[in-house]
C-alpha cells in the first residue's frame, strides 16, 4: 500500500489560492528577500533579479519566478540502494519519512532521555528499515551533534551509519559547501560515480530559509552544491506564526511562498530541472510559553493549504506531521500526531516528515518509530478508500447468505479479507481477560519489545564491501582535514 495517493482534502478555494499567489509575487517583487551568499547574489543578478549588494536584498520579478517554476519538474524519482525502495514523487502520492537525526533519544532500556550517539543512529535506521510504511530516511548525516563524535565529522560518520543499516533513500546535509560536497561525494560512491548519481538521484537534502524572508550563507552554499549535481532539494520553511511570520495563517502562506519560491528560483538558475519540494514546517508559536508548537492543529491546517499551493505551482510538496509537544506516550501524544498525519495525508502531501519524534522534534524514540508506522499503516488504509464494483457490492453473497446466516465460511470473505481490512501489528484488540493473561502490557511496552526484536533479528540489505571501504576511506580523509 506504500505510496498511495491522497488529495481528497482541500481547505482553500481556488480563488483563495490565487489571492495567496498574487500576494506572494507582490512580496517577492516589492519587499524582496535577503540572500547572504555572494555567489547566489551574482547568479540572481545575472538571471534578471534586482539586487542591492549593499544590503543583500533581492527583488524578484514575477516573470523570473514563473520561468523558474516552468523548469522545476513536477515529478521525479529518488533511487534507493535497493531498487524496490525507489520513491516515485508525483502528484498527490504520499510517503512517510521518519526524522532520525535528533539530539536526544529516549533510551530503549531505561526510558530516560539522553544524548543520541552513533550506535543510536545505526539502531534507528535499522528499525526504520524494517518498518513497512517508511521510505525516506532522515539519517544521522544531518545531525548537528552526535554524542562522542566531533561536530565537524558527524555528517560523514552519520551517513555511513545510516546507509549501512538501511537500503532505503537516505537524506543528508546541505549546511555549508564542504559538508554538502562531502555528502554528495559519498552518495556518488554509493551510486557508482557522479554521472550515475546525476542520472539517478539517490540523496536529497533540506534547505531551511531563515524566517522572515532570509536565505543564510551556509544553507545557500549547500543549495548551490546540490543543485549543481541535480539532487533534490526540499525548501523547508519553519515559520512560527505570530513570531517569525504573521499571526494569520493566510499571511504565513504568503511569506512561506516567498521564501520557498525565491529558493526555487536560485536552484533553477543554477541548474534548470533541479528537483525541488515546496516544503513546510510552519506552525504557530505558543504565545503563552514562547516556543514552537509542532503538534498544534494549525500545523495540520498549514500542511493542507501548502499542498494546495504546491499543486498550483506544479511542485511536489513536503509537509511536517507526526510530532507532538508531549514527552511520553499519552493521549496528547496520540491525538496530536495522528490528527496531523491524517490531515497531511488526505491533503496529498508527497513527503511527510517527523514520525518518531516527541517534544517539538527535540527527541526521537525507537518505540515511537514503531507506533507511528502503525498509524501510517492505518492512514494508508484510509487513502486506499472503498472499492465499489459489482463484486464488492456483494449482492450475490448477501443473497446466498440470507437472513440470519453468517459470512465466515464464504469464499467472498476469504477473497477480500486482506484487501479490505488493515491488520495492526502492535495495537491491542484482545479481551481484557486475554490481555491480562499476556501481561497487561501498554502500547509503549509492546513497541519496546518489538524494537528489541527487530534489533536482534532484522538484517538490512548488506552494503557492498568495496563501497563500504571507499566510504570509510573518504570519512577518514574528512576527519584528517577537519580535525588536524
Amino acid at each position: 500500500m506504500v505510496g498511495l495517493k491522497g488529495g481528497q482534502l482541500e481547505i482553500l478555494s481556488q480563488d483563495e489560492v490565487c489571492k495567496i499567489h498574487q500576494k506572494t509575487m507582490e512580496v517577492l517583487e516589492k519587499v524582496g528577500v535577503k540572500v547572504m551568499e555572494p555567489n547566489a547574489l551574482r547568479i540572481l543578478k545575472e538571471g534578471g533579479a534586482e539586487v542591492d549588494f549593499r544590503t543583500n536584498r533581492v527583488f524578484l520579478p514575477e516573470h523570473l519566478v514563473k520561468d523558474a517554476l516552468k523548469k522545476a519538474p513536477g515529478e521525479f524519482t529518488l533511487h534507493a540502494r535497493n531498487p524496490k525502495y525507489d520513491v516515485k514523487i508525483e502528484k498527490k502520492r504520499v510517503y512517510f519519512g521518519p526524522m532520525i537525526g535528533r539530539i536526544y533519544i529516549l533510551d530503549l532500556d531505561t526510558g530516560k532521555r539522553r544524548m543520541t550517539n552513533l550506535k543510536d543512529v545505526e539502531d534507528l535506521c535499522k528499525v526504520a528499515d524494517a518498518m513497512e510504511t517508511y521510505r525516506l530516511i532522515h539519517g544521522g548525516a544531518v545531525m548537528p551533534n552526535i554524542d562522542g563524535v566531533p561536530g565537524k565529522v558527524t555528517h560523514v560518520l552519520g551517513y555511513i551509519a545510516s546507509v549501512k543499516n538501511t537500503s532505503k533513500v537516505v537524506k543528508a546535509t546541505a549546511r555549508g559547501t564542504k559538508r554538502a560536497r562531502d555528502c554528495l561525494k559519498m552518495a556518488a560512491i554509493l551510486a557508482g560515480g557522479e554521472e550515475e548519481l546525476r542520472k539517478k538521484p539517490m540523496i536529497y537534502t533540506t534547505v531551511n530559509p531563515i524566517s522572515p524572508l532570509q536565505h543564510a550563507t551556509d544553507m545557500t552554499e549547500g543549495l548551490l552544491e546540490y543543485a549543481k549535481m541535480g539532487q533534490p532539494v526540499d525548501f523547508g520553511v519553519e515559520i512560527q506564526a505570530g513570531a517569525t511570520g504573521p499571526v494569520t495563517l493566510a499571511g504565513v502562506l504568503v511569506q512561506q511562498g516567498a521564501e520557498i519560491l525565491s529558493g526555487v528560483t536560485i536552484a533553477q538558475l543554477v541548474n534548470p530541472g533541479t528537483p525541488v519540494f515546496y516544503g513546510t514546517c510552519s506552525t504557530i508559536m505558543d504565545m503563552k510559553r514562547g516556543h514552537i508548537a509542532l503538534g498544534a492543529i494549525e500545523a495540520g491546517i498549514l500542511n493542507v493549504a501548502s499542498a494546495q499551493m504546491a499543486r498550483y505551482y506544479n511542485l511536489p510538496c513536503r509537509g511536517t506531521a507526526g510530532d507532538t509537544e508531549s514527552k511520553l506516550i499519552d493521549v496528547q501524544n496520540g491525538y496530536e500526531r495522528a490528527m496531523n498525519l491524517l490531515l497531511a495525508s488526505l491533503a496529498g502531501v508527497n513527503y511527510i516528515f517527523y514520525p518518531g519524534t516527541l517534544e517539538s522534534a527535540r527527541t526521537i524514540s525507537l518505540e515511537q518509530l514503531i507506533i507511528d508506522d502503525e498509524i501510517c499503516g492505518m492512514i494508508y488504509r484510509v487513502l486506499k478508500g472503498i472499492k465499489v464494483d459489482e463484486d464488492t457490492l456483494a449482492y450475490d453473497v448477501i443473497a446466498q447468505t440470507g437472513p440470519g446466516g453468517h459470512y465466515l465460511d464464504k469464499m467472498h470473505t476469504l477473497k477480500y479479507l486482506m484487501e479490505e481490512q488493515y491488520f495492526p501489528k502492535i495495537s491491542d484488540r484482545e479481551t481484557r481477560e486475554n490481555w491480562e493473561k499476556a501481561g497487561a502490557k501498554d502500547l509503549w511496552q509492546v513497541a519496546r519489545e518489538k524494537a528489541k526484536e527487530i534489533l536482534a533479528k532484522h538484517e538490512p540489505d548488506p552494503l557492498d564491501k568495496e563501497v563500504e571501504k571507499q566510504l570509510i576511506e573518504y570519512a577518514k580523509e574528512v576527519e584528517k582535514r577537519e580535525l588536524k
